[in-house]
């Protein structure tokens, strides 16, 4: 694999169109030892070493992750994390409060809360995007604060007066405003993907389950049909009860196993399968399908060994999510990696906002 050079700035050279390749080479077994030390940590000291914990996971996937010869890397301090946490803590902590004192004053509280979130969602991306690295280059995110609180209002609202019909549109203008604003240097990123794609990213997850529900359905009423037909009518309430139940909990284990991670799956690579960067393109060849028996195949074995295979299963994603994306560069990777080098906004940006914080798990 050739290496990228961090020469100086030139004149943009032709370059004949080449994709790249995400690759991820961590070990399960070696961020076993990570992953048990932080749940030890986390333990003792009461989750306030939960911001290290996290700091050192993903510095551990960021720095096994290459591309075109460069890796990433994830550069938070962790006790900016704890403050944002402190304060994720405090507004629960106040909500519920006021809740349980005061009933009548609950939706105030709610609406407090809802205002202030645009402005946490925010700080979140600019402080997750700031600290992370590729090569020596830094990302930064751009949104104003106008831009956020825009977005979230007209979501809310298409979303709400539409009782959920506009829900994939309100989820495009999210994801637009999120890859939108997300920049590498100079070069900024664009979402090439349409409305369309979001509501098929959506309702085809759902129609699927309404399929899958409804045979089940049938096929209860048909095992049901039979056992009256066997017993002669002469079937238990108890024996219904047991057959519901069973029903009920099989639609919980296909809403988990199959509905929420396939939705996800088609979410992603809606997101990802068409993204701009410059002259460049990031696409993803992820299957919505795989992505779902991975996670689904994960949860199992994380229920079978009580946890134990998570290390396991969050390599076993993390790597299926890596090798489906690919850069395909039309630019010189050389003059690629100046460009995003020019990195005059990330330091204004770290100056301008000392209270941006990270308030995500």
């Amino acid at each position: 694999m050739n290496e990228l050079n961090a020469t100086s700035l030139s004149k943009p050279t032709h370059f004949e169109e080449k994709t790249w390749q995400f690759e991820f080479y961590g070990d399960a077994r070696e961020y076993f030892k990570i992953w048990i030390v932080n749940i030890f940590l986390t333990i003792i000291t009461l989750s306030i070493y939960a911001p290290w914990a996290k700091v050192r996971r993903l510095r551990y996937f960021y720095g096994n992750t290459e591309l075109a010869g460069q890796v990433f890397d994830f550069t938070a301090i962790p006790t900016r994390i704890l403050v944002g946490r402190a304060i994720a803590m405090v507004l629960f902590v106040g909500v519920s409060f006021v809740a349980e004192v005061s009933p009548e004053y609950y939706w105030l509280a709610m609406l407090l809360l809802f205002a202030v979130m645009p402005w946490l969602l925010r700080s979140t991306m600019r402080f997750r995007a700031r600290n992370t690295k590729f090569g020596n280059s830094r990302f930064y995110f751009s949104a104003t604060l106008g831009e956020t609180y825009a977005m979230a209002l007209k979501g809310a609202l298409a979303t709400m007066l539409s009782f959920g019909l506009l829900y994939p549109l309100a989820l495009y203008w999210f994801k637009s405003y999120q890859i939108n604003h997300l920049h590498i240097g100079d070069l900024q990123m664009e979402l090439k993907s349409k409305i369309g794609d979001f509501y098929a990213a959506v309702l085809l997850p759902y129609f699927i389950m309404i399929g899958v529900v409804f045979v089940f359905a049938v096929g209860l009423g048909f095992l049901g049909g039979m056992l009256g037909g066997l017993t002669n009518g002469d079937v238990s309430k108890e024996t219904v009860g047991q057959g519901i139940f069973a029903f009920v909990g099989l639609m919980y284990v296909v809403m988990l196993g199959l509905f929420v991670p396939l939705t996800q799956g088609y979410l992603f690579k809606t997101t990802w399968q068409k993204v701009e960067l410059g002259n460049s393109l990031i696409t993803s060849e992820l299957s919505p399908w795989t992505f779902a028996w991975i996670k689904f195949t994960n949860y199992l074995a994380m229920i079978c060994t009580l946890g134990l295979l998570r290390p396991w299963a969050e390599v076993r994603l993390y790597r299926y999510q890596a090798d489906t994306m690919n850069v395909v560069l039309r630019d010189n990777p050389d003059d690629l990696l100046n460009m995003a080098q020019e990195d005059s906004h990330s330091i204004g940006e770290e100056m301008s906002d000392v209270f941006d914080l990270d308030l995500s798990l």
